[in-house]
């Protein structure tokens, strides 16, 4: 793998085009950042595969309106994956209600034939 700044880079620059893309609900892009064996875990304790996650953004369902993300932690797991801890302020609207959330969350992150792939995504709500 890379050295732990190069890995922070990566991470910094593959969760930064995530965001981006779920902000601007831009499904077939989206589509292959992720992993098929995606898992979505919501800080509401819901759950989503890749089909389900990307039909929330597609119906409209979950509507992202602006993400601040800040990265903590990047852990290579072997050469093939790394894990990234951290924290998110999200404006969002929810089936049909206005939310801010803090959270924080967990990814990872694993490389799939050459492309780097969401694999695991789970965030937890932050104290009030």
């Amino acid at each position: 793998m890379t050295s732990a700044q190069e890995l922070l880079q990566l991470a910094s620059e593959l969760e930064t085009r995530r965001w981006n893309l779920a902000l601007a609900a831009d499904i077939t892009m989206l589509a292959d950042l992720l992993s098929d064996d995606l898992q979505f875990v919501h800080s509401s304790g819901l759950q989503d595969d890749k089909q389900a996650y990307l039909a929330t953004l597609e119906t409209r369902a979950v509507i992202y309106h602006r993400a601040d993300p800040k990265i903590q932690k990047v852990v290579p797991l072997g050469d093939q994956a790394f894990y990234v801890n951290g924290t998110v302020t999200l404006e969002a609207t929810v089936r049909g209600t206005g939310r801010v959330m803090r959270s924080v969350f967990t990814v990872v992150w694993r490389r799939e034939q050459d492309a780097w792939k969401l694999v695991m995504h789970q965030t937890t709500a932050m104290p009030a």
